[in-house]
């Protein structure tokens, strides 16, 4: 019920709902996340985080381990290689580097014996590797913080220049260079690399964070925020509404074929901002790693499964294209801002080896898709 009044918009009676659902079933997650986004809604940033981190303790607590949580048993081989090498990131950083080291060295183990049927296909652990990786995979083993800064949003953009460029675009698209303060790209790099929140496993082969699951951080809230106070004839008076990120493997063609980037979608939303935080010099071609986006408007008819995941339907649509669909190159603390409605998707990349120079993405929405 809390669900069905946010998205009619009814705010304050899916906020009692949500509440009620907590109280009649307290370890229930799901309930506190769909809490965490009304009140994400509703501007009450620091109480949202408050039921955001209580969701992510939820998934992670010790009474889950023998349940039959998803997040504890998919996993691929892309996806074991990034924790050994997050592991071993973490090792070197001398953060207890004896617990770090012994993981990596497990999870070598583990995926030496798994007979992997591609570098992406999703498999199940069996008993026996769910019992070796029980208090490890896809748990809160560590965790950076990433409180709020005096600055965040660059003070020296050109705010009336960007804003121009937005709506001078036909369906509104733009892109801003050195988004983030440079204390504020680091603290939020730092956060990404060092946080073992990497849960959601992806059949390209990329993985995924969301705000349920330990992405919520002072930090990252603020910056949605001020890029509202910022632009305000962009965003108006549209809400944040969701925020996730996603790592990519450093090879997306000529190494392993199967792994690529997001496929061609549109977002449930009303203003998409995409902003990207691996150093430029891990990307290995300059005027590639970015983003594809369209100048086709997913159709108002279309609901959220089809203009999300069908993609031979999104593709036919494309053929409506007038030819101004626009690449935009990646680049370190570059972000685009773009309509929602708008079909994108990532652009082929080849990014250097190492932990390090993995491309990672940050994905804030804004307000809801209109469909009428």
């Amino acid at each position: 019920m809390g669900n069905i009044l946010r998205d009619l918009g009814k705010l304050q009676e899916a906020e009692l709902s949500q509440r009620r659902a907590i109280e009649l079933k307290p370890n229930f997650a799901k309930a506190n996340e769909a809490l965490g986004l009304v009140l994400l809604e509703k501007n009450e940033y620091d109480l949202s985080l408050m039921y955001f981190s209580e969701s992510a303790k939820l998934l992670n607590d010790q009474i889950e381990k023998n349940s039959n949580n998803q997040r504890f048993k998919v996993i691929s081989k892309a996806k074991i290689e990034h924790d050994i090498e997050q592991f071993e990131y973490l090792a070197s950083k001398n953060y207890g580097n004896k617990k770090f080291t012994d993981l990596a060295l497990l999870y070598k183990k583990v995926a030496s014996e798994i007979n992997w049927p591609s570098d992406t296909s999703l498999i199940t652990l069996n008993d026996k590797y769910q019992s070796l990786l029980k208090d490890s995979y896809n748990r809160l083993v560590h965790i950076l913080e990433a409180p709020k800064l005096k600055e965040v949003i660059n003070n020296s953009l050109n705010v009336e220049q960007i804003t121009n460029d937005y709506f001078n675009d036909e369906f509104g698209l733009t892109y801003i260079d050195n988004f983030l303060s440079s204390k504020a790209i680091k603290s939020l790099r730092d956060f990404l690399l060092e946080s073992t929140i990497w849960f959601n496993v992806k059949q390209n082969g990329y993985v995924g964070t969301f705000l349920r699951e330990g992405f919520a951080n002072p930090l990252i809230i603020q910056i949605a925020n001020e890029l509202k106070t910022k632009f305000p004839k962009i965003f108006k008076n549209y809400p944040i509404n969701h925020i996730w990120a996603f790592k990519y493997d450093s090879r997306s063609k000529n190494k392993k074929s199967s792994l690529k980037g997001i496929n061609v979608h549109a977002d449930f939303a009303a203003i998409n901002v995409n902003f990207w935080i691996t150093p430029k010099k891990a990307n290995l071609n300059p005027k590639s790693g970015g983003l594809i986006v369209y100048d086709v408007e997913a159709p108002k008819e279309w609901n959220f499964n089809t203009f999300n995941n069908d993609e031979q339907r999104i593709r036919k649509e494309l053929k409506k294209s007038k030819g101004n669909t626009k690449v935009i190159p990646y680049n370190e603390n570059r972000a685009v801002i773009f309509n929602s409605n708008l079909f994108h998707e990532t652009d082929s990349y080849e990014f250097k080896e190492g932990y390090e120079n993995r491309r990672i993405n940050v994905t804030l929405l804004f307000g809801r898709r209109k469909v009428n």
